[in-house]
Order: structure tokens, then C-alpha cells, then sequence
């Protein structure tokens, strides 16, 4: 299934590129993920990740098309795939890839209902619940985390662990009661509190568990290191003359309504 999932992703990838225009980049994107990157009512291509790119590089010289793709498939690059640059990704140079600096920032925690009685005060307590999570989420949170919950060597995850396959379903795995905590960004979770909102009583008492660092960053990733230089140049004067800030309010979201939040010491013990 994974073979076929790569093999289509690579055709439909092919045929953007081959469709582009000259000077049109590619981009590949991790979607649904509001208010970080999704699809509007239109059809096109919105949220935090595509109008942040889309303006660096309109101020870079360059337009950008972009393709979804599953967060597994982001990168690495490959010969003839057509694509310029991957988002939201981390790393750091090596392998033809040419990494940003963070374009965005994560704010991420766990979130339980309260009439569970969940106690999370270190990332070891979690091997006590079940958890919905991110796709590739084991290796963003953090060397302790990425140590408990990373696969095995033929790919399996810890019982306790899941990632769907978008944050769609991840949320919505929640609502459902089918995992204990979700690991989510606070942005992520509010949007689709509100989106299911008729579907599911959002309005339960939730507690917020403090036990990962309080902030991960994510970079563009580039197949050429002088766009990736423009980029960043573009990136720092968004920031100086607010542009960037507008963009974010854009996007705000409320804040976590009947949420306490109970801090953790930041510990894997």
C-alpha cells in the first residue's frame, strides 16, 4: 500500500511539474492542517505555511505552486521529482536539501478530558494512555520523546501510539474517545474544536498537560541554496516590517476555553 501511495504521489508529482509554469516553483506541503496549511472553500491552497512561503518568495523574484503530500513523503528529494522546496519540515543541510531558518513556530501539549483524571507530569507518564499524535510526531518533540516513542526496526510504533493519518483525523480521534490524550498544537486543536463543535460536545472541561518544551520550530526545505538565501532574506525583512505578524493574525485562533493547564517538569522520568 505504501509503495502505491509513493508511486502516485511521484506520478501526480511528475505531472505538476511537467504542467508548471518556467518560473513557477514547486512546493510540497504537508495539508489539512489548519490554520496552517489547508485548502479553502475554493480550492486553493491557504492557511499560516502557504501565505508566509508565497510572500517570501513573491519578494525573492519567484511564484510557487503547490502540491500536497503526505508528511512522509516531504523528503527526502529526488531526481526528477520536480521539486524546489518541501514546508514545514526539520532538519539541517545534507543530502540536497538546503534548510531555512524556523518559518513557523509549533506550540505544542497534551490534552486530556478532565473526567479522566489524567495525571502527565513527564513524558514517561504518557506510557500510561493512549495517544493520538502527528504523523512522524515521534521525532519532533524532543531527543526523550523521539528515544520512547520512535518505530522499531520493522516500523512498529509503541501500543499506546498513534498518528493518523492527517490532524484532521487525529483530532477527530480524540473527540471520538478512541485514544486518552492528544499531542497537538494549541492553534490546531482550537480550530478543529470549533469545527466539530455540532458534531461532538467540544465544550467539555479539558485539562492541558505542560510537558513538552514550549515551543518547535519548523524550516523550508530547498534543492537550491541560493533561493533557500533569498528566502531567508525575504523571511527577516517580513519580520521587520510586520508583514509576517499580520499573516498570524490572519489565522488567530481563540483561546482554549475551559482548559486548566497543569504543568509538567519538562522531565523523561
Amino acid at each position: 500500500m505504501m509503495k502505491r501511495l509513493a508511486a502516485l504521489c511521484m506520478a501526480a508529482t511528475l505531472s505538476l511539474a511537467a504542467n508548471a509554469r518556467p518560473d513557477q516553483l514547486l512546493a510540497v506541503y504537508q495539508g489539512n492542517r489548519p490554520p496552517f496549511s489547508f485548502r479553502d472553500a475554493q480550492g486553493h491552497v491557504a492557511g499560516i505555511e502557504a501565505d508566509v512561503v508565497t510572500e517570501a518568495l513573491r519578494r525573492a523574484g519567484h511564484r510557487v505552486a503547490f502540491l500536497e503530500t503526505p508528511n512522509v513523503r516531504l523528503l527526502p528529494f529526488r531526481d526528477g521529482d520536480g521539486v524546489d522546496l518541501a514546508v514545514s519540515v526539520r532538519g539541517s543541510d545534507g543530502r540536497g536539501a538546503y534548510f531555512s531558518d524556523e518559518f513557523v513556530t509549533f506550540e505544542n501539549i497534551a490534552i486530556s478530558r478532565r473526567d479522566r483524571h489524567i495525571v502527565l507530569k513527564s513524558i514517561a507518564d504518557l506510557d500510561r494512555y493512549t495517544f493520538a499524535i502527528w504523523q512522524n510526531g515521534w521525532r519532533d518533540l524532543g531527543p526523550a520523546f523521539e528515544a520512547r516513542y520512535r518505530p522499531s526496526a520493522d516500523g512498529r510504533f509503541p501500543p499506546n501510539y498513534f498518528q493518523p493519518t492527517n490532524q484532521q483525523a487525529q483530532n477527530k480521534m480524540f473527540w471520538y474517545g478512541r485514544v486518552d490524550v492528544i499531542v497537538v498544537d494549541k492553534q490546531v486543536f482550537e480550530w478543529y474544536r470549533k469545527q466539530f463543535s455540532t458534531e461532538f460536545d467540544t465544550a467539555v472541561e479539558l485539562d492541558r498537560h505542560a510537558i513538552f518544551d514550549p515551543v518547535t520550530g519548523f524550516k523550508v526545505a530547498f534543492r537550491d541554496c541560493g533561493l533557500r538565501d533569498a528566502f531567508n532574506r525575504a523571511l527577516r525583512a517580513m519580520r521587520k516590517d510586520h508583514s509576517y505578524e499580520r499573516i498570524l493574525e490572519r489565522y488567530a485562533s481563540p483561546g482554549c476555553r475551559g482548559c486548566h493547564v497543569r504543568p509538567g517538569n519538562l522531565s523523561s522520568n
